[in-house]
């Protein structure tokens, strides 16, 4: 990539991590849903009432925990071969057939969604970096890509430079 100078360095994203943790999240998910399930039918059979909220906040859970695996998994599979390729004058963003051509001059805005919690690290939140382009595309970069964070540095660095 001449346009964008010489070449800096390339991420790649770890399909195959993001995949088994939404693997995980629906082996978890869906026992957690089942038995919240389970519950509700035992106590309308017996004729209780009451707890219902407390039914409903497990079979939402575990709903939402085996659907974000469904997510993730989606994500691994859409988005295989995805790789970050920094250069001085911006980077390359490759998944599948797709390639898009970034120059510093054509981000809008770079935004940090980084989160610092254990639950963010497992889905892939810990690095969060979020490339608004001038033209209304985005583009994410997560922690599923090796080297998230020395990425989104080098880009914050590189666009908060940029001539205005």
């Amino acid at each position: 990539m001449t346009e964008l100078g010489a070449y800096v360095e390339r991420f790649e994203t770890n399909s195959r991590s993001r995949a088994l943790r939404g693997v995980a999240a629906i082996v978890i998910g869906t026992p957690i849903a089942f038995v919240g399930v389970l519950l509700f039918v035992m106590g309308q059979e017996a004729g209780v009432s009451g707890g219902e909220m407390v039914v409903g906040l497990v079979i939402g859970c575990g709903l939402g925990v085996a659907l974000l695996g469904v997510w993730l998994c989606w994500n691994a599979v859409g988005k295989r071969g995805e790789t970050f390729t920094l250069y001085e004058q911006g980077f390359v963003h490759t998944w599948r057939k797709s390639t898009t051509i970034v120059p510093w001059t054509a981000v809008d805005v770079v935004i940090d969604h980084t989160k610092k919690n254990v639950f963010a690290k497992a889905l892939g939140g810990d690095v969060g970096c979020l490339v608004k382009l001038t033209d209304g595309r985005k583009i994410l970069i997560n922690g599923f890509t090796e080297g998230a964070a020395v990425l989104a540095h080098d880009i914050f660095e590189a666009v908060g430079r940029r001539p205005v």
